[in-house]
């Protein structure tokens, strides 16, 4: 019997980001049809919160961490809502409305480090929750290694999403930004464009330097989840990462971790 993994492999070709591929749409939004999502359902429960864009509670107590998306940050503590966070979050609350049976899928890794249960989720009809909110352009495609399995489908949606200028794509923070234009203070999630000019390597990690203050971070556990890949011949070349931006002794860089992060 096939695994949910292969088949989705077969269903959907692999393809980095920025790069138009042909994939197995239903409905112009589905990798899998509903009717394939629902076959791969491993539990279904009961909604009784919706927390935020990509996070909810069941019933029975437990976090669900909606995987392969991440959706603008709801301000606590005083501290302001991200732009159309708070739009996300009612489109969820839309989906999912109390006492509401959705369906959960699970990938490898089954909890993050806060104690959240990681989950694809369907609801009762076989719609993915994640693959509307991305066609929306209230989410944008997120991989967390190991859970990878949906994430080609849903960076073909997101493409869709930006070219239309939908919902976190109007804003300027999420256009492509030259490595060479980042501020040197700035920290959080981007966008860049530049040639790399170096490459290197530490004890821990693979480093592409873009500019005299900014380079691609590769940390070498990372390094199977870009096969087939020689980053050493990526010097010279002009490439297209996304990630978060951190500053660690006066330098920046941008730490990515999966071949869907990187094109060129």
């Amino acid at each position: 019997m096939l695994t949910y993994r292969v088949v989705y492999s077969m269903l959907s070709p692999i393809c980095l980001f920025l790069v138009l591929c042909y994939s197995s749409i239903a409905s112009g939004t589905s990798c899998l049809t509903q009717k394939q999502q629902l076959q791969y359902v491993d539990e279904w429960g009961y909604v009784a919160k919706i927390i935020d864009g990509d996070t909810f509670r069941l019933k029975d107590g437990r976090s669900i961490r909606i995987i392969g998306i991440n959706t603008p940050e709801i301000g606590y503590r005083g501290q302001p809502s991200q732009a159309f966070a708070k739009k996300a979050r009612r489109a969820l609350s839309h989906l999912l409305d109390e006492n509401k049976r959705v369906g959960l899928t699970y990938d490898r890794d089954k909890k993050d480090r806060y104690g959240r249960t990681l989950a694809y989720v369907n609801v009762s009809d076989g719609r993915s929750v994640e693959e509307i909110l991305l066609a929306k352009g209230l989410a944008r495609a997120l991989v967390i290694p190991p859970n990878d399995a949906r994430i080609q489908c849903y960076h073909f949606i997101e493409q869709r999403a930006q070219k239309q200028h939908l919902g976190i794509w109007q804003l300027p923070e999420n256009q492509w930004l030259d490595a060479a234009l980042l501020d040197s203070s700035s920290k959080g999630y981007f966008y860049i464009q530049g040639v790399i000019n170096h490459y290197g390597e530490s004890h821990k990690s693979i480093y592409l330097t873009l500019t005299a203050k900014l380079s691609i971070r590769i940390a070498k556990k990372d390094r199977k989840y870009f096969p087939q890949l020689n980053l050493k011949t990526l010097v010279g070349q002009r490439v297209y990462v996304r990630g978060w931006v951190n500053i660690y002794n006066g330098q920046q860089s941008i730490h990515i971790r999966t071949r869907y992060d990187l094109s060129f």
